[in-house]
């Protein structure tokens, strides 16, 4: 029964894992297109719309990694 238990929380904790990726994958994409769009009077608007998917890239993983330690903590005990 415990182990029962255990995989249905690992699951759910997975599924709010592979949520909270998918969508901070999309605002990333969405914010670097839109500052692409925004930075066409730049002298390289590419380079920003760049700059902006890497940095959200970045913070998307460091978010990732700490909801996964978090969920190995609570799992645990």
């Amino acid at each position: 029964m415990t182990y029962t238990l255990q995989a249905v929380e690992n699951s759910a904790d997975n599924a709010n894992l592979i949520r909270r990726f998918r969508n901070g994958a999309l605002i990333v994409i969405f914010a670097s297109v839109l500052c692409g769009l925004l930075a066409r009077n730049e002298a390289h608007p590419v380079a920003v719309a760049l700059a902006v998917l890497v940095g959200g890239a970045g913070i998307l993983a460091i978010d990732i990694a700490l909801a996964y330690r978090s969920s190995v903590r609570r799992s645990r005990g």
